[in-house]
């Protein structure tokens, strides 16, 4: 089966770039199925060099394209069946344009109905052969009745840290994501500020890039914060050693986050998480995570403390809980393929003849 993994992209590495190459790469290594991966570059934007650079390491056959242009549709006629990690109208509509089978992951929750374009997306959603959601908050967003036939949970994620750092020699608060708007970066800091607790024994490390990078190396610089670090964008191996090296992750977002990848991360090696009660955070994070108000610093604040100031076996307790629930949580890449030949068997499946009245 010939299978195009398409997805949008503003040209970096992030969490749906990483899924999609790291589907890709398992589909190579343990099928028989050719994959390709297109990623349709968002208005505007161009795509980062560390992007580039890990498509090539992984040996993927890739393209970035532009929206609705002819290399897109070429790539959808190529291909037995569609994978796409957006109801972007432009892929779904060009797949059923040309008979393809079509597969949607759905990352993003859905904003309602009103206006042309939450409707068409709604329409293209609806017009998919199938459908996996990466959380529930996502999933009850667009089927708030309960999943439809051909809808199903399933969080999506890159290829998980391994490596764990014994629990004595776990020091302080890690903090990655892009450094954007709404992810809780100025709450964060405000809240490590006030927070009454031993801050060298409870160091903040901030890794990660963007925009919001010059304000907080003027607002660490300003405020004499010397135990925050900022770490910059961090390659996948010191990532996994930086996060296995912490004794919380922490993530305070306050845009109704869709799922959480760096909590999940965090617990593969039995890290535990702080994080707010913002969309699919508090599922991705599980239940032996720490839990406050999006937006309060008083309440970060507060979880801080708690967190600095737990007893080591109630520590140790959450930290095996929250690696030991996350084998119930995820599911194994192979339940991919197992949906592109169902799909696929399905669309080939001649329909009985309706007898005429």
């Amino acid at each position: 089966m010939r299978i195009l993994l398409a997805a949008p992209t503003f040209g970096v590495y992030g969490g749906i770039e990483v899924f999609v190459m790291t589907l890709a790469g398992w589909l190579r290594q343990h099928t028989q199925h050719e994959v390709k991966v297109c990623f349709k570059v968002i208005a505007g934007r161009t795509v980062t060099p560390q992007l580039e650079q890990r498509c090539d390491e992984l040996g993927l056959s890739y393209a970035f394209v532009r929206r609705g242009s002819f290399d897109l549709l070429a790539r959808i006629r190529w291909a037995d069946l569609v994978h796409s990690n957006t109801c972007s109208p432009d892929i779904a509509l060009l797949a059923k344009a040309a008979r393809r089978p079509l597969v949607l992951t759905i990352h993003n929750w859905f904003r309602g109905k009103r206006g042309l374009r939450n409707r068409v997306w709604y329409l293209c959603n609806r017009a998919a052969d199938w459908r996996t959601y990466n959380s529930q908050f996502v999933l009850r967003t667009w089927e708030p009745d309960g999943p439809c036939s051909g809808s199903e949970l399933i969080p999506t994620v890159s290829q998980l840290p391994t490596v764990q750092a014994p629990i004595a020699e776990r020091r302080g608060f890690l903090f990655i994501s892009r450094l954007i708007e709404n992810k809780g970066l100025d709450f964060l800091l405000k809240a490590y500020e006030t927070a009454d607790l031993d801050r060298a024994r409870w160091p903040l490390s901030i890794a990660g890039d963007g925009p919001l990078a010059s304000w907080a190396r003027q607002y660490v610089t300003e405020r004499g914060l010397s135990t925050v670090h900022l770490l910059g964008f961090l390659e996948e191996s010191d990532k996994a050693r930086r996060m296995a090296a912490a004794k919380w992750l922490v993530a305070p977002a306050n845009t109704r986050e869709d799922m959480g990848l760096t909590p999940i991360e965090a617990r593969s090696v039995a890290v535990p998480s702080i994080v707010t009660r913002d969309g699919g955070l508090p599922e991705a994070a599980g239940e032996s995570a720490l839990l406050c108000e999006p937006g309060s610093v008083a309440d970060l604040a507060r979880a801080l403390e708690i967190a600095a100031r737990m007893p080591a076996d109630e520590y140790e307790h959450r930290a095996r809980v929250s690696r030991d629930s996350l084998r119930s949580y995820l599911r194994p890449l192979s339940v991919y393929p197992e949906i592109y030949e169902r799909v696929v068997a399905r669309a080939h499946t001649p329909r009985p003849d309706v007898p005429s009245r």
